[in-house]
């Protein structure tokens, strides 16, 4: 992606496939458990019976991970982010980094009132003094949670934004901060390298608008989709793709047929 400060590597669409990082409990639950009677074994040759009813939630615990200092770790927050990215390199080679989870913004603290009217600023009624721009990131090989400080010039203080994965690049649009919505112009933290770096986009074109509570996901490992959120004004049901792969950047309007979802955020 073009950007203020050209990026060192171009996105890798191929490379695109992050990792998904799932803590799964292993163990069976406590406390009494209900004797049933197994059914009889079905006959030799028998169709397998399909699966009748809603599948078990998988299972979760809580990971007890280490922090150099208490303010490597993220803290407690709402409205922020957190992204998987998958390796970069080769396993046992020089410059190994392995797969991160990436932690960016959030508000640490509300004020203000959502029912209070728009200003003329285009805020959404709500002050998220408590918003920060800060990135951190949970090693899943070391289980640490280290900070990063990344160079170049960080997006915003912001909640509410969306960020999406591409290679080993987080995304960033979008969201609310102390002044209200944020611009909505894309912010690329490129993690390739072992000190990552903030670039902006240069993307043509009118696009999403500020906005907040939307999402965005990568398709086909190439187009940027963002669907619904809030202008602070009202909900939105929009759709907007941008092609990584397609230069100069633009954003689309798409209309798709059928019947879409409400608007919502």
């Amino acid at each position: 992606m073009d950007v203020d400060a050209r990026m060192a590597t171009e996105l890798d669409s191929d490379s695109a496939a992050a990792a998904t990082v799932t803590v799964q409990v292993g163990g069976s639950g406590r406390g009494s458990e209900t004797p049933s009677v197994s059914p009889p074994p079905e006959p030799a040759g028998a169709p397998a019976a399909a699966t009748v009813g809603p599948r078990p939630a998988p299972g979760y615990t809580v990971v007890d991970a280490a922090m150099d200092k208490k303010e490597d770790g993220p803290g407690c927050r709402c409205g922020h982010t957190l992204t998987a990215v998958p390796a970069v390199g080769e396993e046992g080679s020089p410059g190994y980094i392995g797969q991160r989870l990436i932690l960016f913004g959030g508000a640490t603290a509300l004020e203000g009132n959502s029912a209070t009217p728009p200003s003329s600023a285009g805020s959404a009624g709500i002050c998220l003094a408590g918003a920060t721009a800060d990135v951190h990131c949970y090693d899943v090989l070391s289980n640490k949670w280290p900070r990063l400080t990344p160079l170049g010039e960080p997006p915003s203080p912001r909640a509410a934004h969306v960020a999406t994965a591409v290679g080993t690049m987080v995304v960033i649009q979008g969201g609310i901060g102390p002044a209200g919505l944020s611009a909505e112009d894309l912010h690329v933290l490129d993690l390739t390298q072992q000190r990552p770096r903030w670039h902006r986009v240069v993307v043509q074109g009118p696009g999403p608008g500020p906005r907040y509570g939307h999402v965005m996901a990568l398709v086909g490992q190439r187009f940027l989709l963002t669907i619904g959120g809030n202008d602070g004004k009202r909900p939105l049901a929009d759709v907007l793709a941008l092609d990584t792969a397609a230069k100069p950047y633009e954003w689309r309007k798409l209309e798709p047929e059928g019947e879409g979802p409400p608007p919502c955020m």
